[in-house]
């Protein structure tokens, strides 16, 4: 068994940042207020009301704007979609449901949310923008639908049955309704941020978390840090293991805010080891500095890596929470 340090209470610190979002997510979440009182309802109507978020949510109104080039693309509307389920925005706030309509308006037949994407003649496409979807990308949609709380919703629910019935054997694969796509490792091997993003996704429908699809997914994700080998162009190296914000790629904090959802995932000593190393990182104010960046951010507090961000630190007192960690004001 990994001995887990104790965290210090990161409360206060998150409590006394001017980032409403922190503010209300953290009496919410971490805090464990009931949302109706007055403190929480005051954070939540300053996150709606601030011109940031507002921003925000206008500019991933006109989804699938843009092509999608390249899975890590930080500055892509797929990631700041994902942003915006973060923050803890609901399809009853103004203007998610017109970013979710926009989702839900390209879907395929099968229920697969659709990106604008271009693959290159290099990877099997034509190098022509078009609807379609990958393993790399739809996941993302089906889990921002589910977190904007459209989880029942025939349609996404449907892509969500779909996507879990795709997992092979050792996880989910490289795959898309790509003709001829071909993704650049192994055929029999699982492609970790597929992987890992179907797990997200999944996580989001009680049914499907407890399926042997997510289980084999799980496996998959843990043999990966174990085992250290590279898979695709994912490795489990220095660079993984930085803190960073969005979850956009394949780093150790998605890692395990995605795991950290698997209650049988929680005392696998694999999943406490990594844990451990991100805890480790704690300042003696309570929070987390982020280590690498994605500079499409570099406004937002986690997009600086002089010091701690209230944001990175809020995402990682919600895995402990998880893990059983109690915090309180």
């Amino acid at each position: 068994m990994v001995a887990q340090r104790q965290l210090r209470d990161p409360v206060p610190y998150m409590l006394s940042s001017s980032e409403p979002w922190v503010r209300y997510n953290t009496l919410l979440n971490v805090a464990g207020m009931d949302p109706e009182e007055d403190e929480v309802h005051s954070a939540r109507e300053d996150l709606l009301g601030h011109p940031t978020v507002t921003g925000l949510i206008e500019e991933c109104g006109v989804w699938p704007d843009g092509a999608l080039k390249r899975h890590n693309d930080a500055g892509h509307l797929i990631h700041k979609i994902g942003l915006l389920a973060d923050l803890g925005l609901r399809v009853r706030d103004p203007g998610i449901s017109e970013v979710a309509d926009a989702i839900l308006s390209h879907r395929s037949g099968e229920g697969m949310p659709l990106s604008n994407l271009l693959v290159s003649k290099s990877f099997g496409g034509d190098g022509v923008p078009g609807p379609g979807w990958m393993l790399c990308d739809a996941p993302l949609l089906i889990h921002a639908l589910a977190s904007f709380g459209l989880g029942g919703d025939p349609w996404v629910e449907k892509g969500a049955r779909l996507l879990s019935s795709l997992a092979d054997d050792n996880g989910w694969r490289c795959r898309g309704s790509v003709p001829g796509f071909r993704g650049p490792g192994r055929k029999g091997d699982h492609c970790p941020y597929a992987n890992l993003i179907s797990l997200k996704a999944l996580s989001m429908f009680p049914d499907l978390r407890v399926s042997e699809s997510c289980r084999r997914g799980v496996e998959a994700q843990l043999h990966h840090w174990e085992k250290r080998r590279r898979i695709y162009m994912f490795g489990v190296g220095s660079t993984f293991s930085k803190l960073k914000y969005p979850n956009v790629w394949y780093d150790v904090l998605h890692v395990l805010e995605v795991l950290s959802r698997f209650p049988w995932a929680r005392g696998d000593y694999r999943f406490l080891e990594m844990l451990e190393l991100v805890n480790s990182k704690q300042g003696e104010g309570g929070g987390f500095v982020p280590e690498s960046v994605w500079r499409a951010y570099r406004d937002w507090s986690f997009g600086q890596k002089r010091e701690a961000s209230p944001w990175l630190t809020y995402r990682i007192a919600t895995i402990n929470v998880r893990m059983g960690a109690k915090f309180s004001l």
